[in-house]
């Protein structure tokens, strides 16, 4: 069934291509060889073994804008060779993708994204820098998304938009040796429709929106949702904005007392914006059976730096659905691994209220970004819960015209876990210089770190890694 979904979006893709006429093409293919260090082979908590792994990988990045297309994509093939344990020997593919076609002039347009990546499998959400073939604590993660949506201008007092979506995230080469239930595939059809202020309303604004999705989990608690909301803003000044929402949400979910967050629900606050940097809404009500507070701030430190944050409560089916979700390009227009969850997989049906703040800055040579988020989740199945708390950063340096450095780390907690002996901390550090050689010859040189302590010693993981690689484009 993943194949199949596969080659839709692939499809999708390509019917984007054919409205490409128009369209500028940017086609970057690359070869690669390189050479890593590793001093946990098998990736195990004890009996660590070293090895040098050897990597040859190809790939390319291609961009098309034209008048009704826009696509981005990368894809990276590597083969590891291990020198004394050929038996982890295998193949590694990462691919993103992404399209958007407008396929009636106006009004009808298709979203297709994939992405194929492998990641190690942890439960506090991390990953290593090891981006290799391993037998323990990894998984290769599909996840397609297809996506047609129709709007309709209503002659400047209304835009009206009907979406479908269909996607998947599929499992496979999974070797975990965590103490949390290894991951099920997903897949997920979602009707969203809505209809929001058009431009002839300057001052006030309104929206009407319902969406109802179908969540399938294999060997987990299927999901079902359906939600109407009705929101409005209305501003007072141009520093205040008054702030309200109502609605309904039905839930049909397996193995959970739906009743209990089924219901009316209600918010009222107040959006703030004291000056062109800054932009705050608060509202607080009653959803999901208590109270909720919801907020989101953006601060504009300066025209090269800013930040994002953000207090949420929502309720989700499993972390498979989190994952497609979340879109393969980011707020710039770049490609991002969407197969991250910070507050690591479940598929179990949740209760989620999610903390997060988000900093990104370019000053000169140097560029920054930094973030952290703190989750707690209700498992409404059983009523445990289970408590998350992460922080990311990077930072990189163009040293010279040729030369730059980089610096990244992190740290993630499982502060209280749903099963016993399941709480553990992992922290993960790399740096590492870049040399251009020449405008199409690039290599580089990293030292990374990565380190897992958990209650039960079986579930801990420490791994030194040294690479060196050089890349040549065409």
């Amino acid at each position: 069934m993943s194949l199949a979904v596969g080659c839709i979006v692939v499809g999708g893709m390509l019917v984007s291509s054919g409205n490409a006429r128009a369209a500028e093409w940017m086609f970057s293919p690359y070869i690669g060889l390189g050479e890593t260090y590793t001093d946990n082979a098998f990736g195990t908590s004890s009996d660590r073994k070293d090895d040098f792994v050897t990597n040859l990988n190809a790939g390319f990045t291609i961009e098309g804008v034209g008048r009704r297309l826009q696509l981005t994509a990368a894809y990276d093939l590597g083969y590891d060779m291990y020198a004394e344990y050929s038996d982890l020997n295998g193949f590694t593919h990462n691919l993103l993708a992404s399209a958007n076609s407008e396929l009636l002039e106006d009004h009808l347009f298709l979203d297709t994204e994939i992405a194929i990546t492998q990641e190690r499998f942890s439960s506090d959400g991390d990953t290593s820098f090891s981006d290799r073939t391993t037998s323990g604590d990894s998984t290769r993660v599909l996840n397609t998304r297809i996506s047609p949506y129709y709007q309709h201008d209503f002659g400047g007092f209304a835009t009206g938009i009907a979406r479908y979506t269909h996607s998947m995230v599929t499992f496979t080469d999974t070797n975990s040796d965590i103490a949390s239930t290894e991951p099920s595939d997903t897949q997920t059809n979602r009707v969203d429709l809505s209809l929001l202020s058009g431009r002839a309303f300057s001052r006030t604004k309104w929206a009407a929106e319902a969406f109802a999705l179908d969540n399938q989990v294999n060997d987990g608690d299927d999901f079902k949702r359906a939600t109407f909301k009705g929101s409005g803003q209305m501003p007072i000044n141009r520093y205040i904005a008054l702030l309200a929402s109502a609605g309904w949400d039905e839930f049909d979910g397996e193995n959970i007392d739906n009743d209990q967050i089924s219901g009316a629900f209600y918010s009222g606050g107040v959006r703030l914006t004291p000056g062109p940097r800054t932009d705050l809404s608060v509202q607080v009500g009653h959803r999901f059976g208590g109270g909720i507070v919801d907020a989101d701030l953006t601060y504009l430190i300066s025209s090269e730096a800013s930040i994002i944050a953000g207090y949420h409560v929502d309720v989700a089916g499993s972390g498979g659905d989190a994952f497609a979700n979340t879109a393969v390009l980011d707020t710039n227009g770049r490609l991002v691994n969407p197969n991250y969850f910070p507050g690591g997989y479940t598929d179990a049906i949740t209760k989620s209220k999610t903390a997060s703040i988000g900093l990104t800055g370019e000053k000169g040579r140097n560029t920054y970004t930094a973030s952290a988020s703190y989750i707690t989740r209700d498992f409404l199945s059983d009523g445990t819960d289970e408590e998350v708390v992460s922080f990311d950063g990077s930072y990189s340096r163009q040293l010279s015209r040729r030369l730059e450095w980089s610096l990244l780390g992190g740290y993630a907690e499982i502060l209280d876990s749903q099963v016993s002996g399941g709480k553990e901390t992992a922290y993960y550090g790399q740096t590492g210089v870049n040399y251009q050689f020449t405008a199409t010859l690039i290599g580089s040189l990293s030292y990374g770190y990565y380190n897992r302590d958990a209650e039960s010693d079986i579930d801990d993981l420490r791994e030194n890694t040294v690479s060196v690689s050089v890349r040549k484009e065409f």
